[in-house]
C-alpha cells in the first residue's frame, strides 16, 4: 500500500477532531460549574473576592478563602447558562488545540494525529463544565511560551509573569505552571554547570523567579500560595473526593492513564533517549503528581503529548512500511481539516443556547442534579423571606446555590476545604441517620431534607419525627419538617 493511499492517519485525525469537537461542545457540567455560577451571583451582589462566599449554614474555616473568584466571575458574566457553558467550550478547545500546536511543532501529520487522539481518549473524562477549564486552557500555552524562541528573549519572564498572575485568580492549579518554570530554569542550570563555556539563558532562569512571585498580585496576598499547596494534603480533601485520591490503575479514569504512562515510557527505553530527553523531568514531575491524585492527570496527557508524538514519528521514520501503511495528513486534507475545525468551533458556541432546552438525555446539562425537586421548591420558597435552610447530598450544593440563591441555605457543596473535620463527621452523622440527627437539624432550624432515596435509615428517621414526604423522584426525595 503506497503512503498515499494509507487510511489509518487520515481515520485517526477525523477522528481526533471528532472528539476535541465532543469534549468542547458538550462538556458536562458538574456540581461546581453550578457553585460558581451562584458564587459570582454572590460576588456581584457584594461578597468578598478573596474569602470564601458565604451561601451555606453549617460552619465554615474562619478566613477560608476563595481562590478562585475571577474564574467565576468569568464564567457568570454572560449572566446565563448557556453563556457559562461556551466559555467552557472555548477554554477546553483551546487547550487542546495549543496542545496541537506543540504537538506539531516535534511531529509531522500522522504521528501528530494519532497521538493527539490518544491524548484526548485519556483526557475526555476530566474535560468537564468547570473552573479547572482555564486550567486546561493556561497550561498548554505556559508550556508553549517556555518552548518558542521567547527563551532567548527578556519578553518571556514578563508574558510568563502576567500569565501566572492571571492564572492564580482563575484557578489553583496555576501551581502547575510554575513547575515548569521552575523545571526549565533547573535544566539550563545544569546544561550550564556540565559545560561552563555554555551560558544558561537567562530569561528561563528569570522567569522561574518572577513565576515564584507572580501568584501574589491576588487578594489574598500569600495566603493564597499556602492554599494551592496545601490543598492536596489535607486528609478531609483526600477522604471525601474521589478526584483527589491516588490514581490506582483499577480504577477506570486512571486506567487510561497508567496504559498512556507505559507506552511514554517505552518510547524513552526503546530510543534509548531517557539521558537526552528534556521533557523527561517535567514528565517524571507531573507522572509523580498524577499518580498520587486522579485529578492531576490532565496536567501529565497535555504535557507529554508532544513526546508521544516524537515517538511515533521516530518510529514511522525507523519502519518505512509503517508509515507507508498509515498514510499522511496533508496537501488537501490538512485544508479539508482546517476548514472543518473552524466550522466546529462556531458549532460549538452556537449549540450552547440549544442544550438547555433539549431533553436531559441529549442536552446533558443536569444529568446529576435533582431537577424536579428542586423546580417544586423553586415554587415554594418566597422571594424576601428568611432563607430556608435545607440538608442536601454534598454533591447538589453548587445546584441548589445557584437554582435558590437568597431564598435557601444548603448545608454543604463542593467546597470540601473549607471546613473543618469535624463539621463534615457530623454532617455524614446526619446523613447515615445516627441518633439525635432529627434534634440537630430542628435546633438548626432546618427546613427541608433533599437526600438520595437510598438513604432510608435517615428517611425513616426524618418521617418519624414528623417530617412529611413532598416528593420522591428517581433522583431525590425531598422531606419537610414538622
Amino acid at each position: 500500500m503506497s503512503r498515499r493511499n494509507g487510511l489509518v492517519a487520515k481515520v485517526a485525525a477525523w477522528a481526533a477532531v471528532g472528539m476535541a469537537w465532543v469534549v468542547s461542545a458538550w462538556s458536562l457540567p458538574i456540581d461546581d460549574f453550578w457553585l460558581s455560577l451562584a458564587s459570582a451571583r454572590a460576588i456581584g451582589n457584594g461578597a468578598s473576592l478573596d474569602r470564601a462566599v458565604d451561601l451555606t449554614w453549617t460552619p465554615m474555616i474562619p478566613g477560608a478563602l476563595n481562590p478562585q473568584w475571577l474564574g467565576q466571575l468569568v464564567l457568570g458574566l454572560p449572566g446565563s447558562e448557556w453563556g457559562a457553558l461556551a466559555v467552557n467550550a472555548l477554554l477546553i478547545g483551546a487547550g487542546l488545540a495549543l496542545t496541537y500546536l506543540r504537538v506539531r511543532r516535534r511531529a509531522g501529520g500522522a504521528a501528530s494525529a494519532i497521538a493527539m487522539l490518544l491524548a484526548i481518549g485519556v483526557l475526555a473524562p476530566h474535560l468537564l463544565a468547570r473552573a479547572q477549564s482555564f486550567s486546561i486552557a493556561l497550561w498548554p500555552l505556559a508550556l508553549l511560551l517556555l518552548e518558542t524562541r521567547l527563551r532567548r528573549s527578556w519578553l518571556l519572564p514578563v508574558a510568563f509573569g502576567l500569565l501566572i498572575a492571571l492564572w492564580a485568580n482563575l484557578h489553583g492549579a496555576f501551581v502547575i505552571g510554575q513547575l515548569a518554570a521552575f523545571t526549565a530554569a533547573t535544566l539550563e542550570i545544569g546544561g550550564w554547570l556540565r559545560d561552563r563555556s555554555r551560558r544558561p539563558a537567562g530569561p528561563v532562569v528569570a522567569t522561574a523567579i518572577v513565576a515564584a512571585v507572580a501568584p501574589l498580585a491576588n487578594p489574598a496576598g500569600i495566603g493564597l500560595l499556602a492554599y494551592a499547596y496545601g490543598q492536596p494534603g489535607l486528609d478531609v480533601v483526600r477522604a471525601i473526593s474521589v478526584e483527589w485520591g491516588p490514581s490506582w490503575p483499577w480504577v477506570s479514569v486512571a486506567t487510561v492513564f497508567w496504559a498512556y504512562l507505559v507506552v511514554l515510557v517505552a518510547g524513552r527505553l526503546v530510543r534509548r533517549d531517557l539521558g537526552r530527553c528534556r521533557d523527561c523531568l517535567l514528565g517524571a514531575l507531573l507522572a509523580a503528581l498524577a499518580i498520587s491524585s486522579i485529578r492531576h492527570i490532565p496536567w501529565f496527557v497535555l504535557a507529554m503529548a508532544p513526546l508521544l508524538a516524537a515517538d511515533i514519528e521516530a518510529l514511522l521514520a525507523a519502519r518505512p512500511r509503517i508509515a507507508r501503511a498509515l498514510g499522511t495528513v496533508g496537501g488537501p486534507m490538512a485544508r479539508q481539516l482546517s476548514a472543518v475545525v473552524a466550522v466546529l468551533a462556531l458549532l460549538a458556541l452556537l449549540v450552547q443556547p440549544v442544550r438547555t432546552s433539549l431533553p436531559q438525555a441529549f442536552g446533558r446539562v443536569t444529568p446529576d442534579e435533582p431537577v424536579a425537586v428542586v423546580d417544586r421548591l423553586d415554587a415554594v420558597l418566597a422571594a424576601g423571606a428568611a432563607p430556608a435552610r435545607i440538608l442536601n447530598e454534598q454533591v447538589w450544593g453548587g445546584y441548589l446555590d445557584y437554582r435558590l440563591g437568597r431564598r435557601a441555605e444548603t448545608a454543604m457543596d463542593g467546597r470540601l476545604e473549607i471546613r473543618d473535620t469535624a463539621t463534615w463527621s457530623r454532617y455524614f452523622d446526619w446523613l447515615h441517620g445516627e441518633p439525635g440527627t432529627a434534634e440537630d437539624l430542628a435546633a438548626a432550624g432546618v427546613r427541608f431534607a433533599i437526600l438520595l432515596p437510598e438513604r432510608q435509615a435517615l428517611i425513616e428517621m426524618l418521617s418519624g419525627a414528623g417530617w412529611s414526604s413532598v416528593l420522591v423522584t428517581s433522583q431525590a426525595v425531598l422531606l419537610e419538617a414538622p
